[in-house]
């Protein structure tokens, strides 16, 4: 694997990137991630929160959160345009805090696990009804 250089920008507006990952399985997605992000990872698990996720909060605000795409307990998709992607991450960045590239994070994480970048407003409510 080829080493690539970080580059960061700092945004005077809050920064959020959102990924969608095809592996179902969280724990091993979130070994995958936590060494590229460098890391360390809460693991939490409630139901009214999506079950089992994966949650880093930063004294400078900073929260990275890895989750299931579906809520069972709401029974609906967070991301219904990305149902092929079950596990979604999250990565906000508070105005004047240097965020990570998110061409350069994407190719970090394709490299270990198939992945999307999921663009900003796609997680609006898909009230289709299937019958």
């Amino acid at each position: 694997m080829a080493k690539r250089k970080s580059t960061q920008v700092i945004h005077s507006q809050p920064t959020t990137y959102r990924f969608g990952f095809r592996g179902d399985d969280i724990d091993a997605a979130a070994k995958l991630i936590r060494p590229l992000l460098k890391i360390r990872w809460k693991r939490l698990d409630d139901p009214f929160w999506g079950g089992v996720h994966y949650l880093q909060m930063r004294k400078n605000g900073i929260i990275i959160k890895l989750h299931h795409n579906y809520e069972a307990h709401f029974d609906h998709w967070l991301q219904p345009g990305y149902r092929d992607y079950p596990l979604l991450l999250m990565m906000q960045y508070p105005p004047g805090i240097a965020a990570p590239d998110e061409a350069a994070l994407f190719a970090q994480f394709s490299d270990v696990i198939e992945t999307v970048i999921i663009p900003p407003n796609t997680d609006i409510w898909d009230n289709t009804v299937v019958v």
